[in-house]
């Protein structure tokens, strides 16, 4: 246990000294041994945690689903689907605002990197099982009346939470709260997802 938590901290290092440099040379003109010599360490041992440059970016999606994974655990009390999506979701989206720069850098290169966006695909598909595994369990326990099918309402959230950031990012928006925004798209699609009356 020891092991693995030295070995988390020792990602972090890298992944934060590498958004460092990048924010002072840009992506492009930044070397992977570059940011093993701002870490203190040889360049072999920056490949064994990321295989490539690239690996950093995605390295910000991976930490944000440990994180939704941990407070999944902390909102397991609230009862209602909307509310605990709400609370999980939002919590990330704060955490995305609060590193706005790293993020503009994070989806332009996306964009561009088609390795990049099949990894990132493989968390999305992680984010939608989970919210599929709420509101299964909603459905299941009575709490969510709905006649959608479960992988479209998980489909539907996770559009709203990344159109959210993607316009929050792109279109400049930082002078509202990231998390209000997207409490307004949840609640357009949460009122296609209930039937009336059950919102």
């Amino acid at each position: 246990m020891l092991r693995e938590t030295r070995k988390q901290d020792t990602k972090e290092h890298i992944f934060m000294q590498a958004i460092q440099l990048f924010k002072e040379k840009g992506y492009e003109g930044v070397t992977v041994q570059e940011i093993a010599t701002a870490c203190g360490i040889a360049k072999g041992t920056f490949f064994n945690y990321f295989s490539k440059k690239e690996e950093l970016l995605l390295y910000l999606g991976e930490s944000q689903l440990q994180l939704l994974d941990q407070n999944s655990k902390n909102y397991r009390e609230i009862e209602d689907p909307k509310t605990k999506i709400s609370a999980l979701l939002g919590g990330l989206l704060k955490r995305y605002s609060e590193e706005g720069d790293l993020m503009k850098l994070v989806v332009s290169e996306l964009v561009r990197s088609a390795f990049l966006a099949e990894m990132e695909s493989n968390s999305i598909r992680k984010l939608q099982q989970m919210l599929m595994d709420i509101v299964n369990e909603a459905k299941q326990s009575g709490k969510l009346q709905s006649n959608q099918d479960t992988e479209l309402i998980a489909s539907a959230v996770v559009g709203a939470y990344f159109h959210t950031m993607m316009t929050w990012t792109l279109l400049n928006a930082e002078s509202s709260s990231i998390v209000d925004r997207f409490e307004q798209h949840l609640d357009v699609v949460w009122h296609g997802i209930c039937p009336k009356g059950e919102q």
